[in-house]
């Protein structure tokens, strides 16, 4: 059985005295006879009722998709009210640009926060999302201004608070004595291939002569309850690496 014939056109769907709406198609059937669509647009509130076929001689949808663009970005559907385009066409989906979110400025409510956190509870995100994911992130170098801005929004905010530290310090006593699992091969792979070709934060840096809590650059913690002059300090103290404290510690 053969494969009916595909067909591509540009169209232009209408109220009669009213908003109007740009659109391709693609249809086996004439596009003349393509009488009962009128767009795939999301404003409820437009109700066509008639349709122009502006173009209907493409070899493929990529072409009609190319002369839709032009159309809309012509008469700028987007901002201009005569037109219930609610986003621009692009080659691979839609573009929201130029459109003021319907919910812009306007705060969540503690229910509307609640809903959406019950509903993210237990759902789990497929391998293939995972992959794309990693796959946009990876590789991605972060502006001096980006870093910049990311820096001061942490600045005087505590790495830890209080009753973190202490489920912490509950999860470390039940801990005690236990032998760690060490990391399988195939995470080893992973952690050695993650950290190739990074620069350690301290490379270059000269370390201070004066250590401890004499250092003028050193700085008081607070580490499971205890205040400490500076980190060497709270290390030799707990027995704890110098790493693990700067992770946990909260500065003062």
């Amino acid at each position: 059985m053969e494969t009916p014939q595909e067909y591509h056109y540009v169209y232009y769907s209408y109220e009669e005295y009213g908003r109007g709406y740009f659109g391709s198609r693609s249809c086996r059937c004439l596009p003349e006879e393509d009488i009962k669509y009128f767009g795939s647009f999301k404003d409820k509130t437009f109700k066509p009722s008639l349709k122009i076929i502006l173009k209907d001689d493409y070899a493929t949808r990529e072409e009609a998709y190319a002369d839709e663009i032009i159309l809309q970005e012509y008469y700028k559907v987007v901002e201009n009210p005569h037109f219930a385009n609610r986003a621009y066409q692009t080659s691979t989906g839609f573009s929201r640009k130029g459109m003021t979110p319907h919910n812009k400025g306007q705060k969540m409510s503690d229910e509307q926060k609640k809903k959406l956190s019950d509903l993210c509870k237990g759902r789990k995100v497929s391998e293939k999302t995972k992959e794309k994911l990693s796959k946009k992130i990876k590789g991605r170098i972060l502006s001096e201004e980006h870093k910049k801005k990311i820096g001061e929004s942490n600045k005087g905010k505590p790495r830890q608070t209080k009753e973190g530290l202490e489920r912490l310090r509950k999860l470390q006593e039940e801990r005690k004595g236990k032998p760690r699992k060490p990391h399988s091969l195939e995470s080893r792979i992973k952690i050695s291939e993650s950290t190739k070709g990074r620069t350690p934060w301290n490379k270059g840096k000269p370390a201070p002569e004066i250590s401890g809590e004499k250092n003028p650059r050193a700085k008081r913690i607070e580490f499971e309850g205890i205040v400490y002059g500076c980190i060497k300090d709270a290390s030799e103290k707990t027995g704890r690496s110098r790493q693990y404290i700067k992770k946990y510690a909260v500065y003062l």
